[in-house]
């Protein structure tokens, strides 16, 4: 319910009385499980960087295919970033710095050692360009894949940004085989 919450108006405006109501419990009660609504915050980013490694993990080792594994993990995330309060991030950022290292820690670990291994499965492929800077190209595309969470959206839905971040850094790695199945890929993915 807390992330439900958080999702639908951000952390900052959430309060310990709207879960309690949301719960349909007193706020004495919430209190007996939740010491304060930090460990709350907490526990709630903590559960969805799980999940978002679970998920990550599971298409990473049932995809061969280095485009197919990069495409099915946008379609993830993009489908993660179309719930998200715009207000979310910048809550954590401000308010629970404690939190925001941990997502920090999650990118810097996790989601860089994910990005690496793509790029080297699709070299070995022959789907990403054999001259590439690994190391360079990881922090590019690692940095660049954050940038819709850090962008304002002036219109644009968060999700889209995402999506065209994605596509800029494809081709600029792809091989020519690489953007022919990544075509293919969003057309049957309709992302």
């Amino acid at each position: 319910k807390a992330r439900q919450l958080f999702n639908r108006i951000g952390v900052r405006n959430t309060t310990m009385d709207d879960l309690a109501r949301e719960l349909g419990i007193s706020k004495k009660t919430l209190y007996k499980e939740i010491d304060n609504k930090a460990d709350l915050v907490k526990f709630c980013v903590q559960y969805d960087l799980q999940q978002d490694e679970n998920t990550i993990n599971a298409i990473s080792q049932n995809t061969e295919n280095a485009i197919e594994e990069l495409v099915l993990i946008a379609a993830h995330i993009s489908k993660e970033l179309q719930i998200y309060h715009p207000s979310i991030l910048k809550d954590i950022t401000k308010f629970y710095p404690e939190c925001w290292q941990l997502i920090e820690n999650h990118k810097n670990t996790f989601i860089q050692k994910n990005i690496s291994d793509n790029i080297k499965k699709g070299i070995k492929q022959g789907l990403y360009r054999k001259d590439l800077n690994i190391d360079i190209v990881t922090l590019l595309h690692l940095h660049l894949s954050f940038f819709p969470l850090q962008y304002d959206g002036k219109g644009y839905p968060i999700s889209e940004i995402y999506f065209e971040v994605m596509r800029y850094n494809l081709y600029a790695i792809a091989t020519p085989k690489g953007i022919e199945q990544f075509e293919q890929l969003i057309k049957k993915i309709k992302l």
